[in-house]
Formats: C-alpha cells, sequence, structure tokens
C-alpha cells in the first residue's frame, strides 16, 4: 500500500530524531525513547553485534557517549519501501557521521540504514534499526 503523505512525514521525522537524539551526546534515555520496548539496535556492521530492548539501548549510549566528545550525523534518500496502515513500516536511508572520540580518534561511517518502524501509541517507534557499509568506516587520529 501507498504511504499517505502525513505517515511519510512523522516516518521521516523519527529517521531524523534518530540523527539528532545522537547528536545530543549525553541523552541516553532520548535516543532509547525512539524505539519500541523490544526495539533491536544492530550494530553487527560495526562489528558490534545487537543491542536487544529499549533498556539495553539506553545502557548502551549512556556506554558510548562517556567516550564522545562531538557527533554530526547527515540523514539523507529517506524511502520508504514497505507500509501497513495496520502500523508497520520499513525505510532505508543513507547516513554520513562523525564522531570525534574523547581520545582524539575522528570515526567516519557512511552507511545505509534499514528501519523496521511500528506505530507505538504515541507514533513511530524503531522496532529494528541496522546498516550496512556504503564504503569501510575510517578512524584517524587528530592532533
Amino acid at each position: 500500500m501507498t504511504c499517505p503523505p502525513s505517515e511519510r512525514i512523522a516516518i521521516a521525522d523519527l529517521v531524523t530524531a534518530y540523527a539528532l537524539a545522537v547528536d545530543r551526546i549525553g541523552d541516553a534515555d532520548g535516543v532509547a525513547a525512539l524505539f519500541a520496548p523490544d526495539g533491536v539496535y544492530d550494530l553487527a556492521a560495526l562489528g558490534m553485534g545487537e543491542i536487544v530492548g529499549r533498556e539495553g539501548v539506553r545502557e548502551f549510549f549512556v556506554t558510548a557517549f562517556a567516550g564522545m566528545a562531538q557527533n554530526a550525523h547527515f540523514i539523507s534518500n529517506i524511502a520508504v519501501n514497505a507500509y501497513d496502515p495496520a502500523g508497520s513500516a520499513q525505510v532505508q536511508a543513507y547516513g554520513h557521521a562523525f564522531s570525534l572520540g574523547k581520545d582524539g580518534n575522528l570515526l567516519e561511517v557512511k552507511a545505509r540504514y534499514s528501519f523496521d518502524l511500528v506505530r507505538g501509541s504515541d507514533g513511530w517507534l524503531i522496532a529494528r534499526l541496522g546498516m550496512a557499509m556504503l564504503l569501510p568506516p575510517v578512524v584517524t587520529p587528530q592532533g
């Protein structure tokens, strides 16, 4: 079924909210709130496996944010590939992300994100977020 424009906007807003939440270093609760209670954050493409559950996502970001100095995520090419009016959608987007660690290393990632979404009582949530590298990640020491 074709995704109605209002739903497409809400879905794109969720994808953008993910990038903005990660860039607000320190707001692990804000990132976790974007996930369904049993949501999965699949970081296998970065060699980190899967983080399961909203609380697992929160704990992952508490730890990750502790080592981050700055982040910048740029999201584009948001496409709704499947939409079910009963409350699910599959979305892909391109992401170009930079993360400067407190250790002085700059991580640059160019990825295609895959979002499986579910509609919760207050709007769309991430049921599963994964990624495929478009180019290998690059770590560059700064300084």
